[in-house]
């Protein structure tokens, strides 16, 4: 009985400070007008498209990766480094779209350099 005591008040312990933290978020985050928030949403339609014509990029580049693959035997390093720069705009993208990020992706700001570099080591 006295453990089963001693989790509860864990718990409230718990509870309470897991209510403070989201309490304090609130109090930094300013209430958005429907203005900013249409606005927002019609970004984010575009983004959407946007990320479409990403998604489809992508998987014309991995088609032609594979093909000069099985021609050369080698992958082609330009398609590589700038599928690698496409990933990272994909990402930014998505963080704008989740609203983990509130800053517009390109155009709107300049293209984004690759979040880490490809590897040079060949296929296993």
């Amino acid at each position: 009985m006295a453990q089963n005591t001693k989790n509860n008040g864990q718990e409230k312990n718990q509870n309470e400070s897991v209510e403070e933290k989201t309490s304090d978020r609130s109090a930094d985050v300013e209430e958005l007008s429907y203005q900013e928030i249409g606005i927002r949403l019609i970004y984010s339609l575009l983004f959407l498209i946007i990320f479409a014509l990403v998604e489809t990029i992508v998987q014309i580049t991995v088609l032609f990766q594979f093909i000069h693959l099985f021609l050369v035997r080698r992958e082609n390093d330009a398609v590589r480094d700038a599928t690698n720069k496409l990933s990272t705009y994909a990402y930014k993208v998505l963080r704008y779209l989740t609203m983990n990020d509130h800053q517009c992706p390109f155009p709107f700001t300049d293209w984004p350099e690759a979040l880490e570099p490809p590897e040079r080591k060949g296929i296993d």
